[in-house]
């Protein structure tokens, strides 16, 4: 029977392993994946010529329509993630003013209207009925994956409702009772954050590096502790998100020994970017901040021996930053195009990081942990056809004209995405991203 898409000649790489050979789609859905002559005819065939294919990259952690509106983020930057071979992203939103049940069928009809790739949701708890409503947004959404917020003072830019402790016992007791229930948590110590800031903003200061000395450290390593006790006290599956700081994996590390479910995800510009770089100013300002070298460094001996869990963008396209006062400046960047090509070029090229590795942390693992595999971030045959052609010796120079902040401009980087395809159809090729906005599936759906 004659496929509709077939990929050969590639270096074939999943999770688990690698060989050289290619896949088969059809109707959206790898059929077969196998060497070169197990591989039936197709409508359209293309010659990966040696290049590297793997799963297409799940993006677990962004933000869209937060200052732009949300269906024109849901067509740019979903178009921006399919350039940087990106076929699923999973949006953390808020709802400050209501119930999340008609929220999520408002933000997936609007979506699936606009998005050209795959997208899901987490809800963030930002009013205490939020917390009494989870089992009926679990019913009525499919949405297992909640989020509580420390590190924002009741004022902050962008008008986060941080969380109590209590919030955080009583989300998770919840999310204890329902199957792929996971918690994830901003972990920066409020109260001790909020003194230093205001110690900080007395030596006149506007650097970037003052941002990140007013909330140091040992305050997302105190959280972390915090948060890891709570969940050993309840059960529940504990997300540490856009983790800065290297003592991040070891704590978590040392509780999945004892037991508790406890992964850590970290972001591309942890690992690429320090607080006191000279060519940075206040506009990449980032929640939490960036770090010096230690924290970089040891943020990639976790991602090295398998203790960081998960890579996630944090993408957040802002309107342009002012730069006029970093305690009033937004904070966030954007991510989505480059960040396969930073992991390939800072962790595959220089550091050794295998393959393999790298699919998990960008992949599969990620599909796991939020009830997303088989079907995403796989390579067998059933799954979605969300495939990447990766060439590891194209260079290319950042030069971003979208929407929000890059902290990557004019950096060269070797190993970039040539081809993205999303459910078997071809969403990015050569450079050039295929306008098919509204293809793209809500994944988190009722059951």
């Amino acid at each position: 029977m004659k496929a509709d898409l077939v990929i050969k000649n590639a270096r074939v790489v999943d999770h688990d392993g690698e060989f050289f050979g290619g896949v088969a789609v059809t109707s959206g859905r790898i059929v077969l994946t196998g060497t070169n002559d197990a591989l039936p005819d197709a409508t359209r065939t293309i010659d990966a010529e040696g290049r590297v294919l793997m799963p297409g990259v799940i993006d677990p952690h962004c933000h869209l329509g937060v200052n732009y509106p949300y269906d024109e983020d849901m067509r740019s930057e979903t178009a921006a993630a399919a350039s940087g071979g990106v076929t699923t992203v999973l949006l953390y939103i808020r709802n400050k003013s209501g119930p999340y049940v008609p929220f999520y069928k408002e933000r997936r009809a609007v979506g699936e209207a606009n998005s050209l790739i795959d997208f899901g949701f987490h809800f963030g708890i930002q009013r205490e009925e939020h917390i009494h409503e989870i089992p009926d947004i679990v019913r009525e959404t499919g949405v297992r994956s909640f989020k509580c917020y420390f590190g924002y003072e009741p004022d902050n830019p962008i008008g986060i409702v941080p969380a109590t402790d209590g919030w955080v016992y009583a989300t998770m007791r919840h999310l204890k009772q329902i199957p792929g229930g996971v918690i994830s948590v901003h972990c920066e110590n409020t109260g001790i954050a909020s003194w230093l800031k205001d110690e900080m903003k007395a030596t006149g200061r506007q650097d970037l590096g003052v941002y990140s000395e007013s909330r140091p450290a040992f305050c997302e390593e105190e959280t972390i502790k915090r948060m890891i006790f709570l969940a050993e006290r309840t059960g529940c599956p504990l997300h540490l998100v856009h983790t800065s700081v290297g003592q991040g994996p070891v704590l978590a590390a040392e509780a999945r020994g004892r037991g508790i479910d406890v992964t850590v995800e970290t972001c591309p510009h942890y690992l690429t970017r320090t607080c006191y770089d000279p060519d940075l100013d206040m506009k990449a300002k980032i929640s939490p901040p960036l770090r010096d070298r230690t924290e970089l460094e040891g943020l990639w001996r976790g991602v090295l021996d398998g203790s960081v869990y998960s890579l996630g963008t944090d993408h957040v396209p802002f309107v342009p930053k002012k730069g006029e006062d970093i305690w009033k400046e937004v904070p966030g960047v954007v991510s989505f195009p480059w960040e396969l090509s930073l992991l390939l070029h800072f962790g595959v090229r220089q550091r050794g990081l295998s393959l393999s590795r790298l699919v998990q942390l960008n992949a599969y693992h990620p599909a796991r942990r939020f009830g997303l595999w088989p079907k995403k971030g796989s390579l067998q045959a059933g799954a979605d056809a969300d495939l990447v052609l990766v060439d590891l010796d194209e260079e290319r120079t950042v030069h971003h004209t979208g929407h929000g902040h890059c902290i990557y401009e004019g950096w060269t980087l070797k190993g970039w995405p040539v081809l993205t395809v999303s459910r078997g159809d071809v969403v990015h090729e050569n450079g050039a991203v295929v306008e098919r906005h509204g293809r793209g599936r809500c994944v988190i759906r009722p059951d």
